[in-house]
């Protein structure tokens, strides 16, 4: 007689075998399937939020510009100054502080100012203001950008993935004495201290002209990362060297007498992934909000974004107070840079916007060896990108 039990009653029927290899494997390779085509999807979701956040950064620092012109009827400089004739170097950054939320940083600015003395010079730099600049703003920093984690350099300061446009203009890096005299007429800002730029100055139209823009934050050396998006190539003698030391009130020659774009061009082979070496102007890219100095808080529409490399021309003794410099825009989006307008909106511009680098380079070359390109009044010679930074260029363009 055969022994009754629910096991038998329900066993066969319902019972459940264990997978075999085989099966097991199939499974295995439905879930990597599965992964593959979900992780792409994961991550472009994860991006356009970050691209989201900032384009809303790009938006704040744009109408702080706004609410200081309506406070003080006139755009920041390029480079502020207070006390003397002598330089702080103090950033634009510096000058939105207390229109980005952060008024009390501001006052400890000007107090420790004080503090040190009408004639104290670059005060972002030697540490006159560590306790200052050591502040993490996360509106001055894209979430898309990894080196918005990077550590401290020295003294210079906090990271920053915006620029400030000076325009299609190369522009010397130093702001003191001799520097600060010498004028700008192409961009929004200029490093000059008392150039400041009103609404009405900017005769292209608020609307068709970028008052800033994405710039990826460089790594320094001892930051463990080899990538060098950000980062510039520096001592091109080729590319003409300044005739005049910082600190002198001697004329400064038109950056179109002293720089070959062409030799700034070629340094973007091999996509600008050059050796660790002395070559790579390493940790100061985009690695001072405070300071005024174009490869840390400014930019030139001359090269593509993204595309273009930043070089600076400098002379043996000083290599990068004395120097002119092309600082590009860059970002870690795909295939554009998030700027914002004078007239405070925010723009996604692409990296392949209509240029003269768009593969031809020859076009920046000059039987003298010096470029004919760079202009001081009239349109812009570097396409749609050029004239979207001129503020007087008279060009009739539409923003992409």
């Amino acid at each position: 007689m055969t022994k009754f039990s629910l096991f038998n009653l329900f066993g066969r029927k319902f019972g459940k075998k264990a997978f075999t290899l085989v099966e097991l494997l199939v499974v295995i390779a439905i879930i990597g399937v599965l992964v593959g085509l979900l992780l792409p999807a994961v991550q472009a979701a994860r991006e356009a939020a970050s691209r989201m956040r900032c384009a809303n950064r790009v938006k704040q620092l744009a109408l702080g510009l706004h609410s200081y012109h309506d406070t003080h009827n006139t755009f920041p400089c390029g480079a502020m100054n207070y006390g003397g004739n002598t330089s702080v170097r103090m950033s634009v950054f510096v000058a939105l502080l207390p229109y980005v939320e952060q008024e009390p940083l501001y006052d400890a600015y000007l107090a420790k100012i004080v503090e040190l003395g009408p004639t104290v010079q670059h005060t972002f730099y030697s540490g006159n203001v560590n306790d200052i600049a050591d502040h993490h703003i996360d509106t001055f920093v894209c979430p898309s950008d990894p080196g918005s984690k990077a550590p401290l350099v020295d003294s210079f300061g906090r990271p920053n993935s915006y620029r400030f446009s000076f325009g299609d203009w190369p522009t010397y890096n130093h702001s003191s004495d001799g520097y600060q005299k010498t004028s700008n007429p192409r961009g929004v800002f200029s490093l000059r201290h008392n150039q400041s730029r009103t609404i009405a100055a900017i005769k292209d139209g608020t609307s068709n002209t970028i008052a800033l823009s994405e710039g990826a934050i460089g790594y320094n050396d001892d930051d463990g990362n080899t990538d060098v998006k950000g980062n510039g190539k520096y001592n091109l003698t080729k590319m003409g060297k300044p005739s005049t030391d910082p600190g002198t009130t001697t004329a400064v020659p038109s950056p179109s007498t002293e720089f070959d774009l062409n030799v700034c061009w070629e340094t973007n082979k091999a996509q600008k992934k050059y050796l660790v070496n002395s070559e790579i102007i390493r940790g100061w890219m985009g690695r001072s909000w405070g300071d005024s100095l174009p490869y840390r808080t400014g930019f030139m529409t001359i090269f593509s974004p993204n595309i273009g490399p930043n070089c600076s021309a400098m002379s043996d003794s000083d290599w990068y107070d004395a120097a002119i410099s092309v600082i590009s825009a860059s970002s870690y989006h795909p295939a554009g840079v998030q700027c914002g307008l004078a007239d405070g909106a925010v723009r996604f511009i692409p990296t392949k916007i209509h240029n003269l680098s768009n593969g031809t380079p020859g076009d920046y070359k000059n039987p003298s060896g010096k470029t004919s390109l760079i202009v001081g009044s009239g349109h812009s010679p570097f396409g749609i990108w050029g004239a979207l930074g001129s503020i007087d260029g008279g060009e009739s363009i539409t923003v992409p």
